[in-house]
């Protein structure tokens, strides 16, 4: 037997009920049913195609424990069948019965659900469940978007293939309280990666696009032409000196910063004292002209959702605002124990404790074209790549592999690698000097170019 988008909510309520009957007070479920197709070109031939198709159901049980207390456990299975569901439910509470209680455990009840019209005209709007490909459209646009990238420059001397994947997902949770809800997002993608030069003096650069449908994504002729413009631009890279200069992070190598601060905001992480920003909420930690939101409802962002892991109402998040720090993200449990609101940031899987994530981060843009910003710093490196993970979560401190584009005179000069970085993620965030206006996504996330002063740089 398999899910459905149709069978999801009676099997979820079946699963529910088969708990309660082995003894558990409280109980949520979660079933997620995957299907994708991915194909691989390379050098104009066929590399491989595949098809996923993933199914499970997971269940989070609570039970009152003899010292006192609730106690949880969760489990999921792939089998939905009668049989299989009420053997599920039969694990999941022996599980509970025998783990220690949490005086913190917040069970599924009294969540912030949506309500059924809310849910109405959500799925009214987000009715996505077709990527609009099937095998022989995505070939076709992966061998094309592969030869055109092939075909940019005689530099180009070999490819490392190109990519085109896309699948739907149906979610659904339901509680014992009586919530259900469900949603399904489909996605399609294109991304196509070249090798520029030859010998010891080749460079590989890529570019990739995905939306929500295959006719939203960059065409083949602009995935590919970036994925070449940029491998050819970074041939005969030099050096430069060790020293303290201005960086800017294009919007790609942008996206690192947001996710050091999304990590560092993880509410979970704040409690376990495992984040350098613990002690500044509702503190300037940015200049003023710094606005980051976690949007959960974007017509550009694939992290869309109505409601959370647990069931709770997603609503606009401005985690940033004026450069101050207004909230932590948090789950149920987590704003519990921290005292503040929930931000319906619970995420999930099927088996294991709640997480934490979020839905669309966009850290807002400026004014400024990038070319302005190169302008106008003057002297510095614009950052294209970066190397390792050479961050400390709990202190702050940065310090990674670069590679990029020397800038002399307000001009680029010429690229360079082997560069590190390094510097402090609260001062970095504090020096942030220019915001470009060339906000770009990539899936759930959107960032604009930024320059930071003060960066040390470690060259030759």
């Amino acid at each position: 037997m398999s899910l459905t988008i149709n069978s999801i909510a009676d099997q979820s309520s079946q699963l529910i009920e088969a708990a309660k009957q082995y003894g558990a007070i409280h109980v949520d479920a979660l079933a997620v049913c995957d299907t994708g197709d991915s194909i691989s070109i390379r050098n104009g031939q066929v590399e491989s195609v595949e098809r996923e198709d993933a199914q499970g159901i997971g269940l989070r049980a609570f039970v009152e424990s003899p010292a006192g207390g609730l106690a949880f456990a969760t489990a999921s299975s792939s089998d939905v069948s009668e049989s299989g569901l009420k053997k599920l439910a039969k694990q999941v509470v022996a599980m509970a019965r025998i783990s220690e209680p949490d005086p913190d455990a917040v069970p599924p009840v009294g969540a912030n659900h949506p309500g059924m019209d809310e849910l109405k005209a959500w799925q009214a709007k987000h009715n996505r469940s077709d990527a609009g490909w099937n095998l022989e459209l995505a070939k076709a646009a992966a061998l094309e978007c592969e030869q055109l990238a092939r075909d940019y420059s005689s530099l180009i001397s070999n490819s490392e293939g190109a990519d085109a994947c896309f699948g739907n997902s149906s979610v659904a949770y339901a509680s014992s309280d009586g919530f259900f809800a469900e949603y399904a997002k489909a996605s399609a993608s294109l991304s196509v990666s070249v090798i520029a030069g030859t010998g010891e003096h080749m460079q590989r650069d890529y570019a990739w696009h995905r939306a929500f449908h295959a006719d939203d994504l960059h065409s083949p002729q602009t995935i590919a032409e970036e994925a070449a413009s940029r491998a050819t631009a970074r041939l005969n890279p030099g050096s430069m000196e060790s020293g303290e200069s201005m960086i800017i992070f294009e919007p790609r190598t942008a996206t690192s910063l947001l996710g050091h601060l999304v990590g560092a905001i993880n509410g979970r992480s704040v409690l376990q004292q495992r984040s350098f920003l613990a002690d500044s909420l509702n503190q300037s930690i940015f200049p003023d002209f710094i606005n980051i939101e976690d949007h959960p409802d974007h017509p550009d962002g694939l992290g869309n959702r109505l409601f959370d892991g647990e069931g709770t109402r997603c609503t606009l998040n401005n985690i940033i605002s004026d450069g101050k720090l207004n909230t932590f993200l948090a789950d149920r449990y987590v704003a519990k124990r921290l005292g503040q609101a929930e931000t319906g940031s619970a995420s999930r899987g099927l088996t294991g404790d709640i997480g934490i994530g979020s839905s669309n981060l966009i850290w807002q843009p400026g004014n400024s074209t990038q070319a302005d910003m190169i302008s106008s710093i003057g002297h510095g490196v614009l950052i294209t790549e970066l190397i390792g993970f050479g961050v400390n979560a709990v202190t702050g401190d940065y310090s990674r592999g670069a590679g990029g584009f020397l800038i002399n005179d307000g001009k680029i000069s010429h690229p360079v690698q082997g560069i590190t970085i390094a510097g402090n993620l609260k001062d970095m965030f504090a020096n942030i000097e220019l915001i470009g206006s060339d906000l770009t996504w990539f899936g759930s996330s959107a960032v604009p170019s930024i320059a930071i002063s003060g960066m040390t740089i470690a060259g030759e």
